[in-house]
């Protein structure tokens, strides 16, 4: 992909991916014959977490929603930002005891990919995010 992606575009890429996240864990879980309980995830750790990924994380907002106050055209931390977003919301929802096994991660992704200003980059979900991460690679920068 040649042009340049929007900012908001690698944000809700980083919200896909970690519901996809959470999503393969619980099948993966379930395919061990453990009982997944995504209650009983810490979702404070892992905003925190992605947190720490940020590269710049000078101008982050400094709750939720997660943005940048100042532009940062940077895929990787763009994608790290909304993964925060929904690690806060589950926590949120873990906070008012709502059963988070319940969570419908297809309906949720559907709905993001129709946010995309460019759709066809999710079309390409799996060659961004999961051959770079076969090539141990976790630098997002040059995918803009």
């Amino acid at each position: 992909m040649n042009k340049e992606i929007d900012e908001t575009d690698w944000m809700i890429m980083g919200m896909i991916h970690a519901y996809k996240i959470i999503q393969k864990t619980k099948d993966d879980l379930d395919i061990d014959g453990e009982v997944s309980d995504l209650n009983d995830v810490d979702y404070e750790y892992l905003v925190e977490m992605q947190k720490r990924n940020i590269e710049n994380p000078t101008h982050l907002s400094e709750g939720f929603p997660f943005k940048f106050l100042e532009g940062n055209t940077s895929a990787h931390d763009n994608v790290h930002v909304g993964m925060m977003n929904v690690f806060f919301l589950l926590d949120e929802q873990k906070e008012k005891n709502q059963d988070l096994n319940k969570i419908d991660t297809d309906f949720l992704v559907r709905n993001l990919v129709a946010e995309l200003f460019e759709p066809s980059l999710y079309d390409g979900y799996d060659e961004y995010f999961q051959e770079r991460k076969e090539h141990g690679s976790e630098d997002l920068e040059d995918l803009k």
